[in-house]
């Protein structure tokens, strides 16, 4: 079943329109932003960037859950574009590529730290605050899943 979803987030990596040159750029940027913090990050074949900082015991997370979470988005910039202290609750269906792929399988109660490069994220239209081809840094924590 990896297997599968794997090959499913290549297709949709290479259909959202980046070159290989551009998502090296991504990439460049996310290794100069890392360079001398100690985070532990695994990167992806989809280029997503995952750090478990603490494993969940609870209810494995699926596509068709809803996730209770608080969080910490930031541009690599160190520019802060949200926050949820409380927990707030989204659909795992609505949540960006980067999420999805990250918290498909793990547990209720995990804490982990995310790199989302644009194709994973909001891609080249942005969002609010969140400009076009911005790569987002995460700090999240899964409270509760329903």
């Amino acid at each position: 079943m990896k297997l599968i979803y794997s090959f499913l987030l290549l297709v949709l990596l290479y259909a959202c329109g980046y070159s290989e040159e551009q998502i090296s750029k991504f990439d460049q940027r996310i290794e100069k932003f890392t360079h001398g913090k100690s985070f532990h990050l695994t990167k992806s074949e989809t280029g997503l960037y995952t750090e478990i900082m603490e494993a969940g015991t609870g209810r494995d997370i699926h596509l068709t859950d809803s996730i209770g979470v608080s969080y910490v988005g930031t541009l690599l910039s160190g520019k802060k574009f949200d926050e949820q202290k409380k927990t707030i609750y989204l659909p795992m269906r609505v949540v960006i590529d980067g999420w999805k792929e990250a918290l498909i399988g793990q547990k209720q109660g995990v804490k982990l730290r995310i790199i989302v490069p644009p194709q994973l994220g909001y891609g080249a239209g942005g969002m609010d605050k969140i400009p076009a081809n911005a790569t987002l840094y995460f700090e999240l924590h899964v409270d509760d899943v329903k």
